[in-house]
């Protein structure tokens, strides 16, 4: 650690990924927040729970420690995507019924797309495949518990959405698991509260262990409110 920290953060257990380490979407949304604009994301290390960790600002942006030990990294940067258009909302449902999570899950406790998550307790976004297979979707509608006071819903709930829809639109396969590496992510516009949403998540390619995606949040009218492009890292199980 090369410079003093500026601030602290702690990671409560609930908004966990897998089950002893921060999603990684809501950790780099935290971590956003000391970035002006769009901002890029990369998580060196799993986000440990219930433990104190220091920012750090940088030349280029922000840094989060455990100790000296270097946890994720933030930079200024741009994001410059083709979004499909999002689907409508009754095929944003009917894809979701078909979310393989609710047969095989790796992190069933996941902040996002955790089906051991009551309402209320995680987001419980389910993105499942829509009939041409090019998206996975799934409607989503914020609790009122994740809204501040001033009814604005905090940036960090954002990228926390725009993660795992990702990993479930790139390749899938039985004896591996994909952990979020890299998320750069644009917010376009405020979601409020009761407002009905779409998560989407596209296949961006991949090389060797690394799988790349898009992700995006819409109205139901198809106006997008956040977009993001995610890095994946495959982990043999």
């Amino acid at each position: 650690m090369e410079h003093p920290p500026i601030d602290t953060l702690r990671i409560d257990k609930k908004f966990c990924g897998p089950p002893r380490s921060g999603n990684g979407g809501y950790v780099s949304g935290l971590l956003a927040k000391y970035i002006e604009g769009v901002a890029e994301v990369s998580l060196r290390k799993p986000p440990p729970l219930n433990t104190q960790l220091q920012v750090v600002k940088t030349d280029e942006g922000a840094q989060l420690f455990k100790g000296d030990l270097l946890i994720a990294e933030a930079k200024s940067s741009s994001l410059t995507m083709e979004v499909p258009a999002a689907p409508g909302p009754s095929t944003a449902a009917l894809a979701s019924r078909s979310y393989v999570g609710f047969d095989n899950h790796y992190f069933p406790g996941c902040f996002v797309c955790g089906t051991k998550r009551d309402e209320g307790d995680g987001l419980r976004i389910f993105p499942g495949p829509t009939p041409n297979r090019q998206l996975v979707a799934a409607p989503w509608t914020p609790h009122d518990s994740l809204f501040n006071e001033n009814g604005d819903l905090p940036t960090e709930f954002y990228w926390a959405a725009l993660d795992c829809p990702g990993a479930y639109a790139v390749h899938e396969s039985k004896e591996s698991v994909k952990v979020l590496g890299r998320i750069t992510a644009k917010i376009e516009s405020p979601i409020h509260k009761g407002e009905r949403l779409i998560v989407t998540g596209w296949d961006l390619g991949s090389e060797g262990r690394k799988f790349y995606s898009g992700t995006a949040i819409f109205e139901e009218d198809g106006t997008p409110k956040a977009y993001a492009q995610a890095i994946w890292i495959e982990i043999k199980k």
